[in-house]
């Protein structure tokens, strides 16, 4: 994940905006608190909040009209909506990610959409499963 997470930091510092690169460094961004660094093999990385925060801003946070990304947002913000900022303004945001995403995309978001998409694939498609 480090290598992956180094090289999508680095294109998104340079302005590479492909989407699926975006989804990517969000996750791995994410991942930085998600998990503990035995499990990930991620170093610390002070910037990572800030930029799980530029990347919610640059898919236009929750009045995005891109479903998936509503989807994983809401997903990564219920986990661990303190390290975001305010846990209960968080949590509300929660609610409203969701709800939006399921407006776009009514029929949900089955584990097959992220497959074959790295680890952010393997990590959403798990929880599509549950």
């Amino acid at each position: 994940m480090e290598k992956s997470y180094l090289e999508l930091r680095d294109s998104w510092e340079r302005g590479d905006r492909d989407r699926e690169h975006v989804l990517q460094l969000f996750f791995l961004s994410w991942m930085h608190w998600a998990d503990p660094p035995f499990v990930t093999g991620m170093s610390d990385d002070p910037r990572a909040n800030e930029i799980w925060h530029e990347i919610f801003d640059f898919f236009g946070g929750e009045k995005s009209s891109d479903a998936e990304f509503l989807h994983v947002a809401g997903l990564m913000a219920h986990l661990f909506p303190w390290v975001l900022g305010d846990e209960i303004e968080w949590m509300t945001i929660v609610k409203r990610l969701k709800a939006r995403s399921l407006e776009l995309q009514p029929n949900g978001f089955p584990a097959e959409m992220f497959e074959g998409r790295g680890d952010y694939g393997k990590y959403f498609a798990g929880q599509a499963r549950r």
